[in-house]
């Protein structure tokens, strides 16, 4: 099936609709089940995300890149 073929728009069908019509359906258990798994996900992400950023910050005072540029020197030159 060619999805550009103008004569044939109108009888495509999505299938990913039919698992939205689905999500409804699950049970209050698995329901439970993947907010908590949601939560724990959302949460290691976010203490992975601070250790890198603090990880980051500490190599870029290491490296001196955090320090100003003497602006005046530039100007005379």
């Amino acid at each position: 099936m060619n999805n550009f073929d103008p004569q044939n728009n109108n009888n495509y069908e999505f299938p990913q609709l039919d698992n939205v019509e689905n999500s409804e359906q699950i049970s209050p258990e698995k329901r439970k089940k993947y907010q908590k798994l949601f939560l724990i996900l959302l949460s290691v992400g976010l203490v992975l995300g601070a250790i890198v950023s603090v990880g980051i910050v500490k190599l870029m005072n290491h490296f001196g890149l955090t320090d100003k540029t003497p602006q005046f020197e530039r100007i005379q030159n």
